[in-house]
């Protein structure tokens, strides 16, 4: 007889974790492929005009890097801090909803308030990643 014989058990294991493996790496791969590119995270001025935010005369917003934020007739992307000064791209809906106009607001005059599109807008705080804002909806 053969003494030199492999355990069955252990080749319906190897097999078995391997067919595994495949069918969890082939899940993930379809299930990721099927999903949205660019999901919409909700945000407070985005939900101004439609929740209880209706009759409050300001409403603190944060404004992200590189994602799009609408506000009223225009939408505003935040892009960093740079040399001192806040940068942002304004879309006016109205005028043009193809182009974006760059805004370099320096922080000090930005921390007083300025307006963009008519909308007027105080900074709070300001980072490379993010930016807070006041948005006054009555002025």
């Amino acid at each position: 007889m053969n003494q030199n014989r492999t355990p069955r058990w252990l080749t319906i294991l190897f097999f078995s974790v391997s067919g595994l493996v495949f069918g969890t790496s082939l899940y993930l791969i379809t299930a990721s492929a099927t999903a949205s590119p660019e999901p919409l995270a909700p945000t407070v001025a985005s939900a101004a005009n439609s929740l209880p935010y209706t009759d409050e005369a300001q409403v603190k917003i944060t404004l992200q890097r590189d994602t799009r934020l609408r506000l009223r007739n225009l939408e505003i992307t935040y892009r960093g801090v740079k040399d001192g000064k806040l940068r942002l791209d304004v879309v006016l809906l109205e005028l043009d909803p193809q182009y974006a106009y760059r805004h370099a607001i320096a922080l000090d005059k930005a921390s007083r308030g300025f307006r963009l599109g008519g909308i007027n807008l105080k900074l709070l705080s300001a980072r490379n990643t993010r930016a807070k804002l006041i948005w006054d909806r009555k002025g």
